[in-house]
């Protein structure tokens, strides 16, 4: 956990402006909504940096339909592959198989309930105050969210707090 809190402050301070330009685009937002601003930073690829409104995240984060959040729930609980596989056919027949088959060969990292839970923190985040801002990692092989405070006296600092 540290480790990883480690590489989520080393990744802020090399995307200060990024992470200042968002900043001020949420304190600037004066509800919720999932036109919220966001940031989104990938480890990989030219464009490392994104604002991106919380309700799209999913246009630019590979993830599983709705269809097969059963499914991921089930693997997350530690039910074996095969087993949450016959399990969520059987109850959801043919629309399991159809977003099954969708995957194609893919490995997305999140699930539809992942972009989900991604909203509930930028909204818990858009409540505290110091406004907090949602800031998402692509890691190429995991994708993990966090908030970062977005007080106007911090945003200016070199280094932003995790």
């Amino acid at each position: 956990m540290d480790d990883l809190r480690t590489r989520h402050e080393q990744l802020l301070e090399s995307h200060h402006g990024a992470l200042r330009e968002a900043a001020g685009r949420l304190l600037g937002e004066s509800t919720w909504s999932l036109a919220t601003t966001a940031l989104l930073l990938t480890t990989t690829g030219p464009d490392r940096s994104r604002l991106v409104a919380v309700g799209d995240l999913g246009r630019w984060i590979d993830h599983l339909g709705p269809d097969l959040d059963a499914f991921v729930r089930l693997r997350r609980q530690g039910i074996a592959t095969e087993a949450a596989y016959a399990q969520c056919h059987a109850l959801e027949g043919d629309s399991f198989l159809r977003a099954w088959g969708a995957l194609e060969g893919r490995h997305p990292l999140v699930s539809h309930d992942d972009l989900n839970g991604f909203a509930v923190l930028s909204q818990q985040g858009f409540s505290r105050t110091p406004r907090n801002l949602l800031v998402v990692v692509n890691w190429g092989d995991q994708v993990t969210a966090f908030l970062v405070a977005c007080d106007r006296r911090q945003r200016d600092s070199p280094h932003p707090p995790a």
